[in-house]
């Protein structure tokens, strides 16, 4: 008996710990109807130490703070309280009620989900004045003090380079304390430039350096190696971005802390100008093809020595750092005797802030074809070297190539004997003409005169005349409509390129590549611009000057800073799912308005 109650204590004891280890996740939010012009607060908060926290998707609404990660914990009475926060300060550019989905968090093996929220943003209100804020509602001095320390500057490596000289532009974020996110708002653009961007770390690396000889921490936030690619001064726009940072509000609270809120702040690194000028005439050789930077040549054959009909290769290459892409490689001449074929190209290049590093080959198959010593011509490939801002010239020697069995090279006597001796071969080929000729009977068993076939061949082509000439009227206007011809294949090219970035929403610089495709495309058809004038400002010009709505203007700028400041910068942070459905939505709503 007792050790009957002794099993049901143990199991009551097991059954309480598997209750007792029940945790609760949940969502909260500061309020469900929000102002347009003010910020929500929403918190994810669980009581157990959970991991692997996933934020649900927020459908459009922008994340101007966070996610902030508070945890408390407490003994009282010998009782144990712990809590853990994730907190998000929301702001939405339109009207209207937004569903929130689940957020999830995985404590001790078990995963656990949020209620949905529901929040509705309405008509703005005139802010009044608070003691954080000055009568014009600008910052407070403390506040903005905090804010000063943070600084968004635009490096450039040479700002008075050659043509195709490679320039490094790094745009990084200074900062002392404070800065708790930033988000993408405008990215620059290169005119007559070519551009690489250096592929960015997955997650920011966080730094220290020097800014107005003071130290101060800094994150790198996208950097690019452009060659202006002719003589001119040109300007790189700034970076736009918007920057949360952790204030103090001049406040304390009921223990006596200073109280720490959030802002928001729009900052953009300051102007560059770039003057590239013309490679020196003086000493420039003939043979220049382009080639800038510090560059090695060589030429390097498979064989010296072979039989006659023995392939052998031929490698010309060219290596070094600098404008690998931009420069021609030299041709190699040799013996006729030697039967060059057409070259197959290789490269290994890597991109870095020196411009293009690696090599260029182009390798040609050559067959002897006769017995002797041949030699492949001297060859010279020339640069413009950086360092010493002067031409240099690499010279090969002469490679002779002996092909030491096979036919004798024939001379002019030999080559008349030879065809001499074919015209005696071939004479016996020929044999005699027949004099005499069969005839066969083609009379037909059926009479093709005056049957159906003959009324349908002849009449048909009489019937076909008005069709042929509205078919040739059709093609000549559709040939003449010159700009209506442009305006359907940049459609055809916008709904193929949104085909195609939905082929890569797991993929996401593909996908926001065929994207941002899609949106000049679509531009290209409907506001007659091309890519080389698609500047934010003259596309804002233009949906105006077209009727479009605001509202439409700014989904629409939202979608294009989205997708260039995916692509750009070292940025995880990207709902692909999200970012084809706007584009869907805003193509649809500007296809409407732009007709």
């Amino acid at each position: 008996m007792k050790s009957f109650q002794k099993y049901i204590l143990l199991i009551c004891f097991i059954c309480s710990q598997a209750l007792w280890a029940q945790y609760t996740f949940e969502a909260k939010v500061s309020r469900e109807n929000v102002p347009l012009n003010e910020h929500v607060r929403i918190d994810f908060v669980m009581d157990g130490d959970g991991d692997n926290f996933t934020p649900p998707n927020f459908n459009g609404l922008k994340i101007v703070g966070g996610p902030n990660q508070a945890v408390s914990q407490s003994w009282i009475n010998g009782k144990k309280t712990f809590s853990k926060t994730y907190s998000y300060f929301l702001q939405s550019t339109r009207k209207g009620n937004f569903k929130i989905g689940p957020a999830t968090i995985e404590i001790e093996g078990k995963e656990y989900k949020t209620n949905p929220l529901s929040i509705t943003f309405v008509d703005a209100v005139q802010k009044q004045n608070t003691p954080n804020r000055g009568r014009s509602g600008e910052l407070n001095q403390i506040q903005q003090q905090s804010l000063e320390h943070i600084h968004l500057v635009t490096e450039v490596s040479n700002a008075n380079p050659y043509v195709n000289e490679p320039v490094n532009i790094s745009f990084k974020i200074y900062f002392k304390e404070g800065l708790s996110g930033y988000s993408g708002k405008k990215i620059p653009t290169y005119k007559d430039f070519w551009v690489h961007t250096i592929p960015p770390t997955r997650q920011p690396e966080i730094k220290v350096g020097k800014y107005k000889g003071e130290t101060y921490n800094y994150i790198e936030i996208k950097r690019d190696v452009v060659m202006a690619q002719e003589v001119g001064s040109y300007t790189i726009d700034p970076l736009v971005l918007d920057v949360q940072a952790q204030v103090y509000t001049g406040r304390r609270d009921f223990f006596g802390f200073p109280e720490v809120g959030y802002v928001e702040k729009e900052i953009g690194t300051n102007k560059v100008t770039i003057n590239s000028k013309a490679l020196p005439e003086q000493g420039k050789p003939l043979n220049f093809s382009g080639g800038v930077g510090k560059l090695n040549f060589k030429v390097t054959p498979s064989k010296r020595e072979l039989k006659a009909g023995d392939p052998f290769t031929l490698k010309v290459e060219v290596s070094g750092q600098g404008n690998l892409n931009l420069l021609t490689i030299p041709e190699p001449k040799a013996h006729s005797a030697l039967e060059l074929y057409d070259p197959v190209y290789t490269e290994k290049v890597t991109p870095t802030v020196f411009g293009l590093q690696g090599k260029r080959a182009n390798e040609y198959t050559i067959i002897p074809q006769y017995k002797g010593d041949y030699y492949i011509q001297p060859m010279e490939f020339s640069y413009f070297d950086l360092s010493s801002k002067s031409y240099k010239t690499i010279s090969t020697d002469s490679l002779k190539i002996a092909v030491i069995d096979g036919p004798a090279l024939p001379t002019n006597t030999t080559i008349q004997h030879a065809q001499d001796s074919e015209a005696i071969d071939n004479s016996e080929l020929f044999q005699p003409i027949e004099n005499t000729a069969t005839f066969i009977s083609t009379e037909s068993e059926t009479a093709y005169w005056l049957s159906t076939t003959y009324y349908l061949l002849t009449l048909f082509p009489i019937a076909a005349i008005p069709f042929f000439v509205l078919a040739v009227n059709r093609k000549r206007s559709l040939d003449n409509d010159i700009e209506g011809n442009r305006l359907r294949t940049n459609n055809r090219l916008a709904r193929k390129y949104l085909s195609e970035a939905k082929k890569h929403l797991k993929d996401k610089d593909s996908f926001y590549e065929a994207l941002e495709r899609c949106l000049h495309n679509f531009l290209k058809a409907k506001l007659k611009i091309e890519t080389s004038e698609m500047s934010n400002e003259t596309i804002q010009d233009l949906l105006q000057d077209n009727q479009v709505t605001e509202e439409q203007i700014t989904a629409f700028m939202e979608l294009k800073n989205a997708c260039e400041w995916a692509r750009y910068t070292p940025t995880e942070q990207v709902d692909t799912n999200k970012d084809y459905e706007s584009a869907i939505q805003v193509i649809s709503q500007l296809e409407k308005q732009l007709k």
